[in-house]
Parts: structure tokens; sequence; C-alpha cells
């Protein structure tokens, strides 16, 4: 997944028991995301989606 800085934390996925999101940049902000992060976002969300009703 794309960053803009090599602190930045751009995530998501489920852990067994819910789905974690996280979008903090490196000096904890939110992070402002491009189009295709968005897209590869969404994407890891609906893979833990997809886990998390299996």
């Amino acid at each position: 997944m794309p960053q803009l800085f090599e602190q930045d934390r751009l995530d998501a996925w489920y852990d067994g028991s819910a789905i974690c999101v996280i979008a903090v940049g490196s000096h904890g902000d939110p992070l402002d995301l491009s189009e295709n992060e968005v897209e590869a976002l969404i994407a890891k969300l609906q893979e833990s989606l997809k886990k998390a009703r299996s």
C-alpha cells in the first residue's frame, strides 16, 4: 500500500474478532489519501470483511 512517508501508518486487517483500520501520519495527524491509496485501502477492507464472514 503506498505511503507518503516511511513513518506513516495506513493499513486494514482482520485480527480474528474485529476489522482494524489505521490511517495516521508520522506526526500523528490523519492521512490525506490519494485515489490509489483509497482503492488499496478498500481492497484490504474487503479482504478483511471476507475473512470476518468466513
